[in-house]
């Protein structure tokens, strides 16, 4: 009761101060460096309130999280965080430093070597990276067939067909990632427990039966919704009932 009054009485001071989410940011990152990360916490979710968001915002707030031990919180964050920008090394470093502190050990299922390479190659760029590269890669073919096109030396022409079939290859590729990229960021369909523990049920309903129980910091994917409650899937494939409350879309 004390932290929520003291985070209104917070919240309600930002308010009133009218203070920029640049004043903002610059006082949470003071407020983390002395060591206040409930305030940090205020002022970084602040800062969201008005409507911004970055990565390196979610990546702040969640070690504020974690320094206060609010695991389910960090992960969220650091999830977020990779979410706007997928090769952020620091927040992937400590998302797993994060999941290490949870209870939760779920081993997921076996995937091809295909589908994991492709996963890992897509996480190189966010969507808008994929697109600027494809720009790019676009501008490149569009020259080397001006080159092609005007250019009468045999060995000219051949190099430049050459150069560009592969750019071709490239671009289908990219544009095959930016899609992929796209669908995945704007997939709303992820979420991590933000709650100490939960029971997954076998249906959208209290008193049906108990499948498994997860603890704060695990991921699940939300199937569908049902009123009050979300039907998931956890990585080893195993699907149940969850109250909407106990857990936070990333």
């Amino acid at each position: 009761m004390k932290k929520i009054l003291a985070a209104i009485l917070i919240l309600t001071a930002i308010s009133a101060s009218g203070q920029t989410p640049q004043e903002l940011m610059l006082r949470a990152n003071n407020a983390y460096s002395q060591g206040h990360f409930a305030e940090a916490v205020d002022c970084y979710n602040a800062v969201l309130n008005a409507g911004y968001q970055s990565a390196d915002l979610y990546y702040n707030l969640g070690n504020a999280h974690y320094r206060l031990d609010e695991y389910g919180l960090a992960i969220l964050n650091y999830e977020r965080a990779l979410r706007l920008k997928p090769n952020f090394r620091d927040a992937r470093q400590n998302l797993d430093l994060a999941n290490s502190k949870t209870e939760e050990e779920i081993p997921p299922l076996p995937e091809i070597f295909l589908a994991q390479w492709a996963h890992k190659v897509v996480s190189w760029f966010s969507p808008t990276g994929w697109r600027i590269l494809f720009l790019c890669l676009l501008a490149l073919l569009g020259a080397i067939t001006a080159l092609f096109v005007l250019s009468s030396d045999y060995r000219w022409r051949k190099g430049s067909l050459i150069a560009g079939s592969v750019t071709t290859l490239f671009l289908i590729l990219c544009l095959a990632c930016a899609i992929s990229s796209s669908i995945r960021f704007n997939r709303h369909n992820q979420a991590i427990v933000t709650t100490p523990m939960v029971v997954v049920k076998s249906s959208p309903e209290p008193n049906s039966i108990d499948k498994l129980i997860l603890h704060e910091g695990a991921k699940v994917q939300i199937d569908e919704t049902l009123g009050q409650w979300h039907k998931v899937r956890i990585a080893d494939g195993n699907t149940g009932w969850l109250p909407v409350s106990d857990v936070t879309t990333i």
